[in-house]
């Protein structure tokens, strides 16, 4: 896995999604998962929750996973 980090700042005053981060392994464009935070290590945690979720959602398909 090789996350990079990106410092976005939006021009809105909102400053949760200042930070986004991605998977570069395994992105490929719309669709695939972003983390964002207020903070680098916000998005990067995002990022990660999102990797389980969807791996497990891929083990679920297959019969694989026991919740």
């Amino acid at each position: 896995m090789k996350i990079r980090t990106s410092y976005d700042y939006p021009p809105i005053p909102i400053r949760w999604l200042d930070w986004s981060a991605v998977d570069d392994d395994t992105y490929d464009g719309p669709g695939s998962p972003i983390g964002t935070g207020a903070t680098e290590q916000e998005a990067i945690a995002d990022l990660l929750e999102q990797l389980e979720e969807k791996r497990e959602e891929r083990l679920c398909q297959k019969g694989l996973h026991q919740p």
